[in-house]
C-alpha cells in the first residue's frame, strides 16, 4: 500500500505541475482554458472530498494541519496516506 500512496502522490505532483505551469506559462491556444477548467474542477472535487472527510471522520481520526493540506492536494490518496499513519500517531491502548 505505501508504494501504491507514493505512486498516487507522484501522479498527482505531475497533475498539479502542469496545471501550475499553465498559470506561468500559459499554453497556446484553447489548452490554456482547458487547463483552467481543470485546476478549477480539480481543486472543487479536493475541498469537497476535505469537507466529506473531516466531517464524517472527525471523531475517529487524530487530525493533523498537514493532513487537510494533504487531502487538498492529493485527494483521495492522501486520505489514504493518513488512514495508514493512523496505527502510528494512536497511543498504545492500556487496560
Amino acid at each position: 500500500m505505501t508504494t501504491t500512496i507514493w505512486l498516487g502522490r507522484g501522479l498527482f505532483a505531475i497533475v498539479w505541475g502542469a496545471m501550475i505551469a499553465n498559470l506561468v506559462w500559459p499554453f497556446p491556444g484553447k489548452g490554456f482554458a482547458l487547463f483552467l477548467i481543470l485546476l478549477f474542477l480539480l481543486l472543487c472535487l479536493h475541498l469537497v472530498q476535505l469537507l466529506m472527510f473531516a466531517t464524517v471522520y472527525r471523531e475517529h481520526i487524530q487530525w493533523r494541519r498537514g493532513d487537510y493540506w494533504q487531502i487538498v492536494a492529493f485527494g483521495v490518496i492522501g486520505w489514504m496516506a493518513i488512514v495508514q499513519a493512523q496505527a502510528k500517531r494512536q497511543p498504545p491502548q492500556t487496560d
